[in-house]
């Protein structure tokens, strides 16, 4: 289980025949098999020393998310799951990707915080609600505004320096997962 609080970015160090190695931002040896989220995928780790780690990208994962369009160097946002003492300051999602997305627009504000807009598809519309959550590369935020045709969030300074957000750009892909209890309740009344 994750939180969706990221905390830590990590850098793509080589991606090659499927498999993505990543800094190890853990520094410590992880154990093989156990899962780590990027972007809100989860991966399972296949190799692991103090340095890097490595993990395979089925085919099902790189159509569902932004992974085809990372490139060596760039970021994804990281986090270990979830110990039980752990405090549970997350919104209601699933740690699975739903769909991508792309940014349309970024308004920088006077307090340094920024929006995002990012399109979407019509069959989502349902889905969207204004200061519901949302969760865009594994980060858990509030919907400002939803548009007919595409959402905003805004992101803090302090989001924007630790997470992969800050090196967004217009047309970039984004990973996104809709609040789950939205998703519950849209099924069952979709049912009636």
């Amino acid at each position: 289980m994750f939180s969706g609080i990221i905390e830590n970015k990590a850098k793509i160090l080589d991606i090659k025949d499927w498999i993505y190695t990543v800094e190890n931002i853990f520094k410590k040896e992880l154990k093989k098999w156990i899962s780590i989220a990027h972007d809100w995928a989860c991966m399972t780790i296949i190799e692991s020393d103090s340095e890097k780690y490595s993990f395979f990208v089925m085919e099902e994962s790189i159509k569902k998310t932004n992974f085809i369009e990372k490139k060596v160097w760039a970021f994804f946002n990281v986090e270990a799951s979830l110990k039980l003492s752990d405090t549970m300051d997350w919104h209601f999602v699933s740690w699975h990707v739903d769909t991508t997305w792309k940014i349309v627009k970024i308004k920088e504000n006077t307090d340094w915080s920024k929006y995002y807009f990012i399109d979407f598809d019509s069959k989502h519309k349902n889905l969207i609600i204004e200061k519901w959550s949302i969760t865009i590369n594994w980060v858990s935020l509030t919907i400002v505004e939803d548009w007919e045709n595409y959402l905003s969030v805004s992101i803090i300074p302090l989001t924007q320096e630790i997470t992969n957000i800050w090196d967004l750009k217009i047309w970039d892909t984004v990973n996104l997962e809709f609040d789950i209890l939205w998703k519950y309740i849209n099924k069952i009344n979709n049912n009636k």
